[in-house]
């Protein structure tokens, strides 16, 4: 055996356990701290020549195949320290890295580089490995931001932030550090690394030799260590949300208090805790046509104040949204208009409590640059990345009475955890058209429509179409904004949930849509742009009208006497809205119970 084969032998049998200690000092992780050792023991054990240091300041060539005292674990232990500044075993060099901190070319006395180099690595190991990457390949090799991003699977505006958030930790970090019992400056400890690292990368190992002592290391550390020494970790994936700090979406006041990027813990501090917001079950994507989103089911409980005008207590509460945080920062305060809602309202008035989804789009709102201009609301051109995300329930309340400042009281829940693979709820599926529903006992019957304008016929005929072919992508599709409940119910169910195949529970909607479309025809309002059918369910109110929507199976006989002595029309009622060009038309409504006022024969035109 050689006398490198002998170093390398008790290096790694007699002071393994010591070096992976000085690793862990380091890097704070046992895995990371045994991959430091075994890549030093190669990058000392790879140099057939080195310098043994003696000390008349010459260098002293020292063969590692002959037996000669030599200081190896010294070596070892600065190798392992290089390392471990280099990037957590990239390998990557930080020249480059000084003249962004430090504005001299001062060379310090060499009794000052270790705590140089100390500093210096305390600091990098406050960034993430997203921010190291960026640094290095900025800083050192040179790419420009475009090129980063392309390299890293990210877009510019991520590395710019990661860039000035590194930059910003790094000089914030540095200039804290104290070093014992040294008088160098942070200039000459930057100075000191980046000198070093210039070294480091003028040496070069020779490709045959440093495969050969490659596997003779892993051959002698793999005795030793408990883990294997080569990894296939990949790189953490591009998990961060983009956000624009200070930036309030357009659903949100100004004065609210809430705003992109800001503490959770100042979010929470809002809470006004006039009612108890409650996180009762775990995250799902909701399909709505062919189109996804996330909600979240909410408890809402407590007690309306006794001083409160009787006109309001249908109207002082929001509807829930889900506020989404990352690394204890609001990085999207969800979408959705901040309008009050009578349903939330009305039943805390009246139980107490209320139960119901939070919700929140594919989209983050804290982007500023990805809001759509003209489009309806708040529309943002971005989809969330895949994250572990907290989630909060935010709702707003003007029930309490004296309010110094205008401002509706926020109400915040206790936060929820969740990992996703992605930001964006999967869509929903479909099965292939077929024959198998309700609805294709209708094929073949035509549209009772002839007084429909030409698009609204062709639109209507598409739905009909759909339905005698039980194809549930095509109503989906058709249906993406579909009521499926009158105003007085409180709940209404997707088109998906509706017309979900195989139809179940004696639930017939396909059958019920086509005859509805083939046994009836359509009223028109005083604008001629709503098309509803049966006609009786809109100010209709004749003998045929109604024995045409009997015959059809939309209401009972028994229960059309009873609507029609009292003014209203409990049927299945559908409806087409067509509200000219560029509108598309889009099929409104479709539901059984319309007991709503606007459905008496006598009410006013263009009640909605």
């Amino acid at each position: 055996m050689t006398q490198w084969e002998v170093e390398l032998t008790e290096l790694a049998t007699r002071r393994g356990g010591a070096l992976v200690g000085y690793a862990y000092s380091l890097c704070q992780d046992r895995a990371q701290a045994e991959d430091l050792v075994q890549d030093a023991l190669v990058k000392v054990f790879s140099r057939l020549r080195r310098p043994t240091g003696s000390g008349d300041g010459g260098q002293d060539v020292v063969h590692l195949d002959q037996p000669q005292r030599t200081n190896t674990e010294g070596y070892v232990r600065r190798a392992i320290l290089t390392i471990y500044l280099d990037g957590y075993r990239r390998q990557k060099n930080w020249s480059g890295f000084k003249h962004l901190l430090a504005d001299d070319d001062r060379s310090p006395a060499a009794d000052r580089v270790a705590t140089a180099r100390v500093d210096v690595g305390v600091a990098l190991a406050q960034l993430s490995p997203r921010q190291r990457e960026a640094v290095v390949l900025r800083f050192f090799e040179d790419l420009t931001v475009p090129q980063i991003a392309a390299a890293l699977g990210t877009r510019p505006g991520t590395i710019k932030r990661y860039l000035s958030d590194a930059m910003e930790l790094l000089r914030a970090s540095l200039a804290e550090v104290v070093a014992p019992e040294t008088d160098s400056s942070l200039d000459e400890r930057l100075d000191v690394v980046a000198g070093a690292v210039r070294r480091r990368r003028a040496t070069k190992v020779g490709a045959v030799a440093g495969v050969s002592m490659v596997l003779a290391v892993a051959l002698v550390w793999g005795a030793w260590a408990v883990e294997p020494w080569i990894r296939s970790e990949p790189l953490p994936a591009d998990d961060k949300v983009e956000y624009t700090p200070g930036y309030v979406p357009g659903n949100w006041s100004d004065d609210a208090g809430v705003y992109c990027g800001m503490p959770v813990e100042e979010l929470e501090a809002l809470d006004a805790g006039t009612f108890e917001v409650e996180v009762t079950g775990g995250l799902a994507p909701r399909a709505d046509g062919t189109s996804t989103s996330w909600e979240v089911p909410v408890t809402v409980t407590g007690t309306v104040p006794d001083d409160m005008a009787d006109d309001e207590r249908g109207y002082f509460m929001t509807s829930p949204l889900i506020v989404w945080a990352q690394d204890g920062r609001v990085v999207d305060l969800g979408t959705g208009w901040r309008e009050m809602d009578s349903e939330v309202s009305s039943a805390l008035s009246e139980e107490g409590a209320w139960s119901g989804p939070a919700t929140a789009g594919n989209s983050t709102t804290c982007l500023e640059d990805t809001l759509v201009e003209g489009g309806v609301g708040d529309e943002y051109d971005n989809e969330r990345p895949g994250a572990s995300y907290e989630l909060r329930v935010v709702m707003t309340d003007s029930s309490a009475s004296g309010q110094a400042d205008g401002q509706p009281d926020l109400l915040v829940s206790d936060p929820a955890t969740v990992d996703l693979d992605s930001g964006v709820a999967s869509a929903p599926t479909f099965g292939a058209p077929s024959g198998d529903c309700s609805g294709a006992a209708y094929a073949g019957r035509g549209l009772r429509a002839q007084d429909l304008p030409e698009r609204t016929r062709a639109a209507t005929a598409e739905l009909l179409a759909a339905v005698i072919t039980c194809d549930e992508r095509k109503v989906a599709e058709l249906g993406g904004a579909l009521d499926t409940a009158p105003l007085s119910q409180s709940v209404s169910p997707s088109v998906n949930e509706v017309f979900a195949l195989p139809e179940a529970d004696g639930q017939v909607p396909y059958a019920t849509v086509a005859r509805l479309l083939t046994e009836t025809r359509p009223a028109v309002d005083a604008s001629g742009l709503a098309w509803p059918w049966p006609r009786v369910s809109r100010s209709v109110d004749d003998d045929a009208a109604w024995q045409e929507a009997i015959d059809a199976g939309a209401i009972t006989e028994e229960q059309a006497a009873t609507d029609r002595a009292k003014g209203v029309y409990t049927g299945w009622r559908l409806e087409v809205d067509d509200n000219g060009e560029p509108s598309p038309v889009t099929w409104r409504g479709f539901y059984e119970g319309d007991d709503s006022w606007c459905s008496r024969p006598d009410a006013e035109p263009g009640c909605s």
